[in-house]
């Protein structure tokens, strides 16, 4: 049978607003992050959750619950397991910062071919562990295994024809829709507060839907 997740990544904060990396840095919502969480909490309001996750960081926890106020009979089960990719001494540098050194130190042909040889997403994760010069960011194959045992977790707990929220994250979520449907994944992955839809039955994942905002994108994915 057929068990259906609905991925939302978490609303706007401080950090997204200045376009910073923020990874495992623990931020609050903006006001406008709140709204964009009551705008998610208002589209999924009529889909009968059996289960709620979220990530464990302050900004996916409060989505999660804005989202659940629609839903009081369900309990929120936090995992740092769902946890933004760590870009360790990344973290806070800005996108206009990481884009500049990036070119500067593999040239924009290099950058270009990267980009368009269709790894749009493994070269961005490849990227930023070799630009982060206290090594400790994340690697690829760190980030896929911490995704995969997420997910396999979360669907091992399910009954049959379960519906799941998960809140997390850009780069955690977008990891997911690109194991599963890489050309599916936008070029700049999961916009804050969208829902994405995947199914999975007898082990077997579909995405259905990436980066939903309104009802009748959503009604589409379900059908």
């Amino acid at each position: 049978m057929t068990i259906q997740l609905y991925l939302v990544r978490h609303g706007e904060t401080p950090m997204n607003q200045n376009n910073q990396l923020q990874g495992i840095t623990d931020m609050p919502l903006t006001p406008k992050g709140r709204q964009q969480a009551q705008a998610t909490a208002a589209l999924l309001a009529g889909v009968p959750f059996s289960a709620a996750y979220s990530s464990d960081r302050l900004r996916a926890v409060d989505t999660a619950e804005i989202i659940l106020a629609e839903h009081p009979s369900v309990v929120l089960h936090r995992r740092a397991g769902l946890r933004e990719y760590y870009f360790g001494g990344l973290e806070g540098v800005t996108n206009n910062q990481l884009i500049s050194a990036s070119l500067a130190r593999y040239g924009v042909k290099t950058m270009t071919h990267a980009w368009t040889r269709g790894e749009r997403f493994a070269q961005l994760i490849r990227n930023f562990e070799k630009m982060d010069h206290t090594k400790q960011a994340e690697s690829l194959p760190e980030l896929r295994l911490r995704v995969q045992t997420s997910f396999a977790q979360i669907v091992a707990a399910q009954p049959d024809d379960a519906k799941v929220l998960v809140v997390a994250h850009g780069v955690f979520l977008s990891a997911m829709v690109d194991l599963i449907a890489p050309e599916k994944l936008p070029a700049t992955l999961l916009k804050n507060a969208s829902v994405t839809r995947l199914d999975v039955a007898d082990g077997a994942w579909q995405v259905r839907g990436v980066n939903l905002t309104s009802a009748s994108e959503l009604a589409k994915a379900d059908a």
